[in-house]
């Protein structure tokens, strides 16, 4: 399964398959405390069944919180601001300077977030290294995009829900595009240790 990011910001955007159908949109708010949320979501008959994720977005002293109802314990808390699990504890780093982030799935294996040179981030199985999803770019041979070089996420069928590669693959693509200076803007006080990826700014043009 493919999806391009339309328009191509990982903080506001639809993801369409190569004919066009919406599966996951992407919207960015400010709140009244302050905080930015991006929630995503699916189509559904009801809002609240829309929705898959909430990332509250951490600044200067404050964590990012990430909200999903496949998550466990304060994960769940969707809607509460405030409350949910750290960007960290949901992609966690193995080493101190690991560039690599690992996640836990619903069906309780481990997972790996790796950039790879030539190609772009790649999901795989901590267990047999098999390849999950990539994000990568390339000649679109055929659908609504045919002829063009876009960039792309591909899943493979796999055992972990497919909302927490999104989520998981939405929160690190925003933080790649901040560290190359190529999308989200950042605040100037807004640094990893502290804030996980937090932007003033976002859904921004």
């Amino acid at each position: 399964m493919e999806f391009f990011l339309v328009p191509n910001d990982p903080l506001r955007t639809v993801l369409v398959s190569p004919n066009g159908v919406a599966h996951y949109q992407i919207s960015t708010s400010k709140e009244t405390n302050g905080a930015h949320l991006s929630l995503i979501q699916r189509p559904a008959d009801s809002e609240a069944d829309s929705i898959v994720a909430e990332i509250e977005w951490g600044t200067f002293g404050t964590p990012t919180f990430v909200r999903c109802p496949l998550l466990r314990g304060l994960g769940r808390c969707v809607g509460k601001l405030g409350l949910g699990i750290t960007a960290r504890t949901f992609l966690y780093r193995r080493g101190l300077f690991s560039k690599s982030r690992y996640f836990i799935g619903d069906d309780g294996m481990e997972y790996r977030w790796k950039l790879r040179r030539g190609i772009g981030y790649v999901l795989t199985s901590s267990g047999d290294n098999e390849e999950i999803a990539r994000y990568t770019s390339a000649i679109t041979v055929e659908g609504l995009f045919a002829g063009q070089r876009k960039s792309f996420l591909r899943i493979q069928p796999c055992s972990v829900d497919l909302d927490l590669v999104v989520l998981s693959f939405m929160i690190m693509e925003k933080k790649r595009r901040e560290r190359a200076g190529d999308g989200t803007k950042l605040v100037a006080h807004d640094r990893e240790p502290q804030g996980d990826g937090a932007a003033d700014g976002v859904g921004e043009a």
